[in-house]
């Protein structure tokens, strides 16, 4: 069995599962957040530790594996560089809304909905990653759907009109990408008492099993293809 350290790096925290362990060990993040600031704190948490292979959910736009811009709410040069190199085993990385929903699949087609402090979204189907920005759609009063279903639009609006907000645009986001079921993710989540017959709760852990589901067969394809939004 492979043991595989799996990090889900966020713009207000960093979450590190070691292998085999219950719980992920937190780490605060921020704007100034450097993948050297990355690798210092991880190894700090590693210690002694032996890893075979590392999962790295990163927020920002993909492809092949990689990053294609700095992500928004960390610090610079996470472009270039050499995490394989600096942790010494190989890595995988996927936009880290993309590792969410690969640990919470359950086959079929999913359409994975995020809430958070953005919007997150995902279609797998049939195993296979296929990048989506549906956030950046336009869903009424001339606004786009993040304008709606974000921590800030919560805040905006009251948690009764974010809810119904939420409940339509994932209907109306399931109905357009044909999907059979939408698994709601994020800390937005748990803000649901009860939910549709075709949406799905999505589990704090969904980041970890996704990690490590990276380095299984549906995960290859995930991690080749990366995320182009």
């Amino acid at each position: 069995m492979l043991n595989i350290c799996v990090l889900d790096i966020g713009g207000t925290s960093l979450k590190i599962w070691m292998p085999m362990a219950p719980e992920a060990v937190k780490v605060e993040t921020g704007k100034d957040f450097t993948p050297e600031d990355l690798v210092r704190e991880v190894k700090a948490v590693l210690g002694r530790a032996e890893i075979d292979r590392m999962s790295i959910g990163v927020p920002g736009s993909m492809r092949w594996g990689r990053p294609v811009e700095e992500p928004v709410n960390l610090g610079k040069g996470w472009l270039d560089f050499d995490f394989a190199n600096a942790f010494g085993v190989p890595v995988r990385m996927l936009n880290d809304a993309d590792m969410q929903a690969l640990g919470g699949y359950e086959g079929g087609r999913m359409l994975y909905l995020g809430l958070g402090t953005g919007v997150g979204t995902t279609l797998i189907a049939d195993g296979a990653i296929s990048p989506v920005a549906l956030g950046l759609l336009p869903f009424k009063d001339g606004k786009k759907f993040e304008d709606f279903l974000t921590k800030k639009a919560l805040e905006r609006i009251g948690l009764r009109a974010w809810r119904t907000a939420v409940a339509k645009a994932a209907d109306l986001m399931r109905q357009a990408t044909l999907a059979d079921y939408v698994m709601l993710g994020g800390s937005g989540a748990e803000r649901f008492e009860t939910l549709p017959e075709w949406c799905r709760r999505g589990g704090n852990t969904n980041a970890y099993f996704g990690g490590l589901r990276m380095w299984e067969d549906i995960g290859v394809r995930a991690a080749m293809l990366g995320r182009a939004f």
